[in-house]
């Protein structure tokens, strides 16, 4: 075996600060419908601000950078909807939906010319954001907000659940919707659908929970600073996915059937917090996943379960085992099904994840997608 060791051309990148603080906070990180159900749900500005205070002084009550911005922006919720952000979206249902096409790029590919998992879950994320942007609820980073920023606080994926019914392909326009679920002074569920923007076919469900963490203690945090904040931004629909009800499996060197050893992060997998973005960690899973079946099988169901933060120095060892082998029996319908897990070498888990792949050009890819783990 040989190891060629690549250096990397390191690029400095000026950022505009909003504070002197050192750390600056970023984002690391259920039914079916097609539709969204409003419920007589509207998001209303006006109802979001403080309410007046009588003081002792002549001088007016302060106001945090929310307030602020909302003031600035005086909106209703039928200006909301005309919001055209500088990516092309726009704001619907008052503000609660953000709707935004993306162009697909040919370095976003994978052999078969579909879209990668990896790339797929990046433009989920930059929807996430830019949402919060159009709203003027950004403060720093990705997706803190103003209450967030002053508490040294971000987001963390926990949880993350695909449901895949069809990749589109490189130049494919698709449309995608992004709503905030639920939202607490410790955690937020964000929902997303992706559809063919052409067809309207929808492609992709998406849901993820994210937990809020202190950068300083690097522990979960509970804020009701922040959950006032964010409550008013959600959207009550019905949940895009059935949540997996079934514990994600440890794996170790004895259950494990592949195993793939030495992985380190590289400069550029590491975010502006200095750990590696959870996008990478799929990568990684899938480095001991069998190549016959990437090559054989379409990624249907991917569940993930993040553990434990991954630094710049880690050395880790991803683990595969087989759940379901649907190409060595004649029952006959091909699915594959695999449980993953990403740990460090001292047998730290950094993830547990599960994957379910349908046969290419299989006839009842369509009737198939719809089971979920559950």
């Amino acid at each position: 075996m040989v190891t060629v060791l690549v250096t990397p051309t390191v690029f400095r990148l000026v950022l505009p600060s909003l504070s002197t603080s050192k750390n600056n906070p970023t984002m690391c990180w259920k039914g079916r419908s097609n539709s969204l159900n409003t419920n007589g749900n509207n998001f209303n500005f006006a109802s979001h601000r403080a309410l007046p205070v009588k003081m002792q002084t002549n001088d007016p009550p302060e106001e945090n950078d929310t307030e602020k911005r909302q003031k600035e922006l005086n909106l209703n919720p039928r200006q909301l909807d005309l919001i055209m952000d500088t990516f092309g979206g726009k704001l619907l249902h008052g503000g609660l939906v953000l709707q935004q096409n993306f162009l697909l790029r040919s370095y976003e590919s994978d052999p078969d010319g579909k879209v990668s998992i990896e790339a797929l879950v990046n433009r989920l994320q930059e929807s996430t954001i830019n949402h919060l942007k159009s709203l003027g609820l950004q403060a720093s980073g990705l997706g803190s907000t103003p209450e967030m920023h002053t508490k040294d606080l971000v987001w963390v994926v926990y949880r993350l659940q695909i449901e895949v019914e069809r990749l589109p392909t490189w130049a494919d326009v698709v449309q995608v919707d992004h709503w905030f679920a639920s939202a607490s002074g410790k955690r937020k569920e964000c929902d997303w659908l992706v559809r063919d923007y052409k067809t309207g076919e929808t492609l992709i469900r998406a849901t993820s929970l994210y937990m809020m963490m202190n950068t300083k203690t690097r522990k979960i945090s509970l804020e009701k600073e922040v959950g006032a904040e964010m409550k008013h931004l959600v959207f009550k629909s019905d949940p895009i996915i059935n949540k997996a009800k079934k514990k994600l499996q440890h794996l170790d060197f004895e259950t494990a059937d592949y195993i793939r050893t030495g992985l380190r992060p590289l400069w550029n997998d590491l975010d502006i917090n200095y750990h590696v973005n959870h996008v990478k960690y799929i990568s990684w899973i899938l480095e001991s996943a069998p190549r016959s079946i990437l090559a054989s099988h379409n990624l249907s169901v991917m569940t993930l379960e993040y553990r434990k933060e991954c630094g710049w120095n880690s050395i880790l060892q991803s683990l595969t085992k087989l759940k379901k082998d649907g190409t060595s029996h004649s029952t006959e319908d091909g699915v594959v099904e695999f449980d993953h897990l990403l740990r460090v070498e001292d047998g730290s888990e950094i993830l547990r994840g599960r994957t379910k792949w349908l046969p290419k050009h299989s006839k009842k890819s369509s009737e198939s997608i719809n089971m979920v783990y559950g």
